[in-house]
């Protein structure tokens, strides 16, 4: 990989994080920015952090990672549900004000990239990468190399179905992984659990509050983590038989949460993964949290 700073732009469903980071993957200045609905305006927001965040600095390219199924070819965001993007071409909207070449990708499938880079150092060449936050992404690396699918769509590993009869999920379909482990399907069901045991739930509850109440002993906590855990197990056993990789790696700001919903999550790929593949693979937290996807996608400039 080639000498020098690149400009990465993670723009998930709740803010945008945008970094310089060299090629190692070190983050050497960053800002954050608040997710707009439109996509113009964010474009606008993003051109004057990114005047704030150069100073002067001449990165070798730009790399940005959208939360959606993204066209990385075109640069287009054919569907973002956290967003609400329908056919955005935000690589076209976002030609002048950035460093060039500008290259557009899946959020998660560019954290995985970064994770290749950073946490597995190259040790890993089959992984899976599960990115909790406001939704759950999957980004893919198989034979050392980032897998994209026929149309840029392999990944969406958050929308796979769990349970047919599950809760509606954002993008329109029902029982999704990401409609048991999102950020606001985690905070609708405790809600929900604390009112039926007749107890009131702050307001502006959050995962991490949960987090935290799970560590304190709070019995709705718990349980919140643990339906979380049994979900994410079911779907982590699938992955494993399908792909069959070496590492399984969880990301993002709920995956803080692991010591609540590990024990659950192990337990249900202890009874529905195949045994060779389920021995075969190391299931970890990333210790580069929260700065994965920012630097997958400058590390997309090659």
């Amino acid at each position: 990989m080639k000498k020098g700073l690149r400009l990465g732009i993670d723009l998930g469903g709740t803010s945008v994080k945008m970094a310089l980071v060299d090629e190692r993957g070190r983050v050497v200045d960053g800002i954050r920015v608040e997710t707009s609905g439109k996509p113009r305006k964010l474009v606008r927001s993003l051109k004057i952090a990114a005047v704030s965040l150069l100073k002067g600095r001449r990165p070798l390219g730009t790399g940005v990672g959208v939360a959606g199924d993204v066209d990385p070819v075109r640069g287009v965001v054919r569907f973002s549900p956290n967003l609400h993007w329908k056919n955005v071409p935000i690589k076209a909207l976002m030609s002048a004000g950035f460093p060039k070449p500008l290259f557009v990708d899946n959020d998660a499938t560019a954290a995985a990239w970064g994770a290749y880079h950073v946490d597995l150092k190259g040790r890993s060449k089959n992984f899976v990468l599960l990115t909790l936050g406001t939704g759950v992404g999957g980004g893919l690396v198989l034979d050392g190399k980032l897998y994209r699918g026929a149309t840029g769509t392999a990944g969406e590993l958050g929308h796979v179905c769990v349970d047919p009869d599950g809760p509606l999920c954002g993008c329109g379909s029902t029982g999704c992984l990401e409609a048991f482990v999102g950020n606001r399907h985690l905070v609708r069901w405790a809600m929900e659990e604390y009112a039926r045991r007749g107890r009131r739930a702050h307001e502006g509850l959050t995962p991490k509050d949960l987090n935290h109440f799970a560590r304190r002993g709070d019995p709705v906590a718990k349980a919140v983590w643990k339906r979380m855990g049994r979900a994410l197990g079911t779907g982590v056993a699938g992955f494993l038989n399908i792909f069959n990789p070496d590492t399984v790696l969880l990301t993002g700001g709920v995956a803080a949460a692991a010591p609540h919903f590990m024990p659950s999550l192990r337990r249900e790929v202890s009874v529905r993964a195949f045994a060779t593949p389920r021995r075969a693979a190391s299931i970890l937290v990333s210790p580069q949290n929260n700065d994965l996807g920012v630097i997958g996608a400058a590390l997309l400039v090659p």
